[in-house]
């Protein structure tokens, strides 16, 4: 377990687990390592889109379904409560699930080790081995004792609070891009329907891009979050918890949810660096990828797709750089070409969105009626409401100030992406 391995893996999330399954499907040695013991809860939204084609590489998409509840349609309100709904055109399959991360993130953490990945838990990465200044594996502690797990190169998929990339550069501060989620499972919630999402935003310190949602869980029950950026929660007067007796307390459909709703266990918090395209995460032997990488939307604050996303264009980098035997920062540029490719399109998007769609009350609720008067209405898509609103309301050439390519919409509408 402690010989020199050809790729380490620092974080068995969704990122870390794609990344060492698209490794060792293609025959790379490669080590996922992580701290907690699994399974292991993660506070999310608990919403996974367009990774239909991911699960079904590894196996997994039937079990995803079975453990899920299928994502079938959105609803949205503003300032005035007036509730718009997205139900989308039909389609063979669902468009996305929601399940408890505890769950699905140890399904696809266990797809990465039938693939052929080694796997040590309990096993905390405090320090990245530079040499020469190469990235050489890392210092950690497993079992209270410390070891070093050497490596050619090194990925990091250590979450939103990644302290190893900070000396790279890796590490996203601003304020305005850093949001803070929170999220608690309710029962005996009023008006919600199962596989129709929910996102409300009723207070002015909500814009551009924060809410709160609710992912429904059957029967009643909801996963029930709130994101908020970092800069509107410090100047706000409001805890992050204290959204959710504010958001029941002040408003129509706040009341109406969770009025009668009762939580189970306790609202947890976490950090969401977002980014507007991809970045510049790679450096000599080392690469970032997921939350670590800064790879969630900066509108919607997805980023479980984003992550699996960048996994698999760091392997396919990877797997490249160990055929040449070359992992300096230059053999691996091809991660950041590989990873616009995956996921540019929609972190830019999403900041065209966040930037014209939402970006203060009154912009928003006009998008609101807009979208309601939108032919065949309510089955659309809600990114295609954002692109005819942006383009046709609002007249941007999305192409030029912002280089989204609408020739790729079809291909990235669909379910499995």
């Amino acid at each position: 377990m402690f010989d020199k391995r050809k790729v380490i893996v620092v974080g068995a999330g969704p990122s870390g687990a794609s990344t060492a399954f698209y490794l060792a499907k293609s025959g790379v040695d490669v080590l996922l390592i992580d701290k907690e013991t699994w399974p292991r809860d993660k506070p999310c939204g608990d919403g996974q889109t367009a990774v239909n084609d991911i699960y079904k590489d590894m196996g997994i998409f039937e079990e995803a379904k079975k453990v899920g509840f299928a994502l079938i349609g959105s609803r949205f309100s503003g300032i005035k409560e007036e509730m718009t709904t997205f139900a989308g055109p039909p389609q063979k399959e669902p468009g996305g699930f929601a399940c408890p991360r505890r769950t699905i993130d140890d399904i696809v953490r266990r797809a990465a080790l039938n693939a052929g990945a080694d796997w040590m838990e309990n096993c905390e990465a405090v320090e990245v081995i530079r040499e020469r200044n190469y990235a050489k594996g890392v210092r950690a502690v497993y079992k209270g004792k410390m070891v070093e797990l050497r490596a050619d190169a090194v990925v990091l998929a250590d979450g939103g609070h990644s302290t190893l990339g900070r000396p790279f550069g890796f590490f996203n501060d601003d304020p305005e891009l850093v949001f803070m989620g929170a999220r608690g499972y309710f029962e005996n919630i009023n008006g919600i329907e199962d596989g129709v999402v929910e996102e409300h935003y009723p207070d002015k310190s909500f814009y551009p891009g924060g809410y709160m949602w609710l992912f429904p869980e059957g029967h009643k029950k909801a996963n029930v979050g709130v994101f908020i950026t970092s800069k509107n929660l410090q100047n706000g007067n409001k805890r992050l918890e204290d959204y959710f007796t504010w958001w029941r307390d002040n408003t129509k459909i706040g009341k109406e949810r969770l009025g009668e709703a009762k939580l189970v266990g306790e609202i947890k918090g976490w950090r969401l660096p977002t980014s507007r395209c991809v970045g510049k995460v790679h450096d000599n032997g080392i690469l970032a990828v997921g939350d670590a990488g800064n790879h969630i939307q900066c509108y919607s604050g997805g980023g479980f797709d984003n992550g699996m996303k960048s996994g698999r264009a760091a392997a396919k980098a990877l797997a490249e750089a160990i055929e040449k035997d070359d992992f300096s920062k230059e053999s691996l540029e091809t991660y950041k070409t590989y990873d616009e490719e995956e996921n540019n399109f929609m972190l830019k998007l999403c900041s065209a969105v966040r930037e014209n769609v939402c970006p203060d009350p009154e912009t928003y609720e006009t998008f609101l009626e807009f979208a309601r008067q939108l032919p065949n209405y309510p089955n659309n898509n809600q990114y295609m409401a954002y692109i005819a609103f942006m383009t046709k309301y609002q007249n941007i050439d999305l192409l030029e100030k912002y280089g989204i390519d609408l020739r790729l919409l079809a291909q990235r509408m669909s379910p499995g992406h």
